[in-house]
């Protein structure tokens, strides 16, 4: 079983248009999509509540969880065996194809090696990478998109091992999420003390350290994604990226290490040939 978990606020048009994507190009997968509105004030719930029996439509009573804690939530309503996977989905999302889901899919099925499977994303309407994989910067050490904002070409379609893939689509098996984190409050999986950034980063990090795991990005799909729909109508969440930053240093110094520059230097690096 897929589930596939997915926060929205007031984006019922994104929503539709995901939704008018996604499910053409999950197939023949067996799938429960969750969706948690945090009180939305759109026609959100009336109209994905018509999407069939496989869309479960959470409401939330305001728009005050972080990321991390939203998807916690979801991932406690969708109750997932161990073995289940897990996909972690905005809702600024447009798949193209009906093969990408299917390819990131295969990756973590084939190999118990892989903890996580992330995805080449495009700026929408675009062939311009707004995800080829994430890299730690030299002069900062922070993460940063790889080759963000050029044109997507044949290196960019290939598979490739990272520290740390974008949670904006994300798949991984329940048994790796729930055993990345556990808050103080009880719930498992992201940890909460992020906001809004880095929360995806922390997860690729305890699964990859913690779990001794690998991290594909899969090159074979096309997928557009918007990029930050959601903190553009609530841009005050960028006031925490201080916190956030501080947080990742602290939690993982020394555990990551600096690798843009082997990157940028080899465009053979790091790639993952599969099982």
């Amino acid at each position: 079983m897929l589930y596939i978990l997915t926060l929205t606020w007031n984006a019922c048009d994104k929503l539709t248009a995901l939704k008018e994507s996604l499910i053409p190009a999950l197939g023949d997968i067996d799938y429960t999509w969750l969706i948690k509105d945090n009180a939305s004030k759109d026609d959100t719930i009336a109209i994905s509540s018509e999407w069939g029996d496989k869309v479960k439509v959470i409401p939330y009573k305001n728009n005050l969880q972080n990321f991390s804690a939203g998807v916690n939530h979801l991932f406690a309503e969708a109750a997932p065996a161990d073995n289940d996977l897990v996909m972690l989905l905005n809702n600024d999302v447009i798949f193209n194809d009906t093969k990408s889901i299917h390819n990131m899919m295969e990756i973590i099925k084939k190999d118990n090696s892989v903890g996580v499977v992330g995805a080449r994303l495009l700026y929408t309407g675009t062939d311009k990478l707004q995800h080829a994989g994430v890299v730690f910067v030299d002069r900062t050490a922070t993460p940063t998109h790889f080759r963000v904002g050029e044109k997507s070409d044949n290196n960019a379609e290939k598979n490739r091992q990272f520290q740390v893939v974008t949670g904006a689509v994300l798949i991984t098996k329940a048994e790796y999420f729930k055993n990345a984190f556990t808050n103080k409050s009880g719930s498992k999986g992201m940890d909460e003390n992020y906001h809004w950034a880095f929360d995806d980063v922390d997860l690729c990090l305890s699964i990859k350290n913690n779990m001794d795991k690998k991290i594909v990005y899969c090159g074979k799909t096309n997928i557009f994604h918007e990029e930050s729909a959601s903190l553009k109508k609530n841009p005050a969440n960028r006031l925490f990226m201080g916190h956030n930053v501080n947080y990742l240093r602290t939690k993982w110094k020394s555990r990551y290490s600096i690798d843009q520059s082997n990157y940028t230097k080899d465009p053979k690096y790091s790639l993952y040939e599969g099982k």
